[in-house]
């Protein structure tokens, strides 16, 4: 599964995921903190979940906590909080929307 699929996924149907065309499109040369910058929270969490990048993730527990309010203490929580838990080594297709 490429970065763009995990980060813009919206869902799986078996072994495919579904994506969002247009944020793709529109986003997908971003960092993971570009992402958040734009709004776009669970695109950044995936992408640093994907890159297996525990500093942007920690980043992104702090930031995001302070902008909703919360507090998360560790990165499983986020996980909770936007769907999103790991890389799924089983896609093999990708559809887009």
């Amino acid at each position: 599964m490429t970065r763009n699929a995990f980060v813009f996924s919206i869902g799986y149907s078996g072994g495919t995921a579904i994506v969002d065309r247009k944020l793709e499109a529109k986003y997908g040369r971003l960092t993971t903190r570009e992402l958040f910058a734009e709004g776009l929270y669970k695109a950044a969490f995936a992408s640093a979940l994907y890159d297996n990048n525990t500093e942007d993730l920690e980043w992104l527990r702090v930031e995001y906590s302070r902008l909703s309010g919360t507090s998360y203490r560790n990165t499983e929580e986020l996980k909770r909080a936007f769907g999103v838990s790991e890389v799924y080594p089983a896609i093999q297709r990708t559809s887009y929307l």
